[in-house]
């Protein structure tokens, strides 16, 4: 399990955050460009790696500012009056996109130059501007799976951590 960690993290290593989503309180970062293609015809830029995270986690910019997971359940500013009905579950609608989303745009060189694995299962991600991803995740919690790092390039390339140790 250990050579395929190492494995998927040399891959990530030199890509670009290009990207990021959600589902809920899953937060997906995607590395580096590919296209994938649904059954459906529909041609999608996804990320050639992405990392899925559903767990504590923090981005720590070197300006001292952070993004955490838990600004998903924060309103995201908006100019003018607010939204009447706020629905967090909402792609795009919480402080967390929106935070996310200007980096983003703002900074597209954010490239990863090292990832380690932490205690309690945990992640660490190294950026070229000197950011820092952390993920944390909980071990009392009752999640099957608290991340995931896959390709989306074919290769069936796949690690991730769980209640029950490495995936």
């Amino acid at each position: 399990m250990q050579n395929i960690l190492q494995q998927a993290f040399n891959r990530i290593i030199g890509l670009p955050l290009n990207n990021t989503t959600r589902t809920e309180t899953v937060q997906y970062f995607h590395f580096g460009h590919t296209h994938y293609t649904t059954p459906q015809g529909l041609v999608l830029d996804v990320g050639e790696m992405t990392l899925a995270v559903n767990c504590p986690w923090e981005l720590q910019m070197p300006d001292s500012g952070k993004i955490k997971h838990s600004d998903v359940y924060i309103r995201k500013r908006e100019s003018g009056l607010p939204t009447p009905v706020w629905d967090w579950k909402k792609p795009g609608s919480s402080m967390l996109d929106q935070r996310l989303m200007e980096l983003i745009n703002d900074n597209p060189n954010l490239i990863v130059e090292r990832a380690e694995e932490q205690d309690n299962l945990g992640l660490m991600l190294y950026f070229s501007d000197g950011s820092t991803l952390s993920i944390m995740p909980d071990p009392t919690a009752a999640s099957d799976e608290f991340w995931q790092l896959f390709s989306n390039t074919g290769d069936n390339l796949r690690v991730g951590a769980g209640k029950n140790g490495l995936i």
